[in-house]
């Protein structure tokens, strides 16, 4: 599918990681830092703008699919003084032990300890904390009421049991949804709509894509459950709230990362920068289709990241 799918192979959700092979001031003779794109899809665009209009070092940017050699070749010559990698393909490319750079750094990646599970990366995570999402959902629409996530145990269990934690913490009843399969969606669901209040999206390769966010979110909003998504794609499907993380902003804050990493600062693990969107018009159908449950919240802007 044309914008969810591509996200959910990016990401709401981008990781900015850094690893520091050494403590020296300075890196070899050369001043260029090589940037390791995996493709040229929207995302990965709008960061490499961003890093691009913020760093002041010298940049060689190379397309893995458009010329995988040419980026391995650059790697192996080691005269880089950083490897940024765009996408989960550049970042195990450049985090390979085949290649001495230095700092290496990847970007537009979701999980990146997931992905390179022997390394110890620091930087910007893109996905959204699950704690401050429900922190904030427990802000905006009030505690006392239960939330659902549809997921598949097999890819999300860890986030689930964060979930739950976090739930706990700030007055919202959970109600865990697993499924195996996008067959099961709706059997786990339906039996569950009377007592659902919100319905959280989380990147799911069994539960999202477009046709199953739109079907899933009309229902949602006839049954008065509020959806909250992680990306702006939601916000115009009908979610009532949306955690939206921007490209070019990570991309900024990557660069900003990367200048502070190679002047020996300690590497941390952020999360994203990210705004979040609040859809008046899907308010008003929520407190017209059950305003018991929709009039009296306590509202306000929520904070971002």
């Amino acid at each position: 599918m044309p914008r969810i799918k591509g996200l959910l192979q990016t990401l709401p959700v981008l990781l900015i990681a850094v690893h520091v092979f050494c403590a020296c001031p300075a890196f070899g003779e050369s001043e260029i830092t090589g940037v390791f794109v995996s493709s040229k899809i929207r995302p990965y665009i709008e960061a490499l703008e961003g890093f691009k209009n913020t760093t002041e070092s010298e940049l060689l940017v190379v397309y893995l699919d458009e010329n995988l050699e040419l980026a391995k070749h650059y790697l192996k010559k080691g005269d880089l003084k950083a490897a940024v990698a765009i996408g989960p393909e550049a970042a195990r490319l450049i985090f390979s032990k085949d290649f001495l750079i230095p700092v290496k750094m990847a970007i537009m990646t979701l999980d990146l300890k997931k992905l390179l599970p022997n390394t110890d990366p620091c930087g910007i995570d893109l996905r959204v904390p699950i704690s401050f999402q429900i922190s904030q959902i427990s802000k905006r629409l009030g505690t006392g009421k239960n939330l659902a996530i549809l997921y598949n145990p097999a890819e999300n269990a860890d986030i689930i049991q964060q979930a739950s934690k976090a739930c706990q913490n700030t007055g919202l009843s959970f109600i865990p949804l697993g499924v195996s399969g996008s067959d099961q969606i709706m059997k786990r669901l339906k039996p569950e709509m009377n007592r659902i209040d919100i319905l959280l999206f989380i990147p799911d390769s069994t539960v999202i894509s477009e046709k199953i966010v739109r079907h899933l979110t009309k229902s949602a909003i006839l049954h008065g459950i509020a959806v909250v998504g992680y990306n702006h794609f939601f916000f115009e499907t009908g979610a009532l709230m949306a955690f939206t993380i921007d490209y070019k902003n990570v991309g900024k804050e990557g660069a900003k990362l990367l200048e502070r990493f190679l002047h020996e600062e300690p590497c941390t693990l952020l999360p994203p920068p990210v705004k979040i969107e609040w859809n008046s018009k899907v308010f008003e159908i929520l407190k017209a289709k059950d305003p018991d449950r929709w009039t009296h919240i306590p509202g306000g802007q929520a904070d971002g990241i």
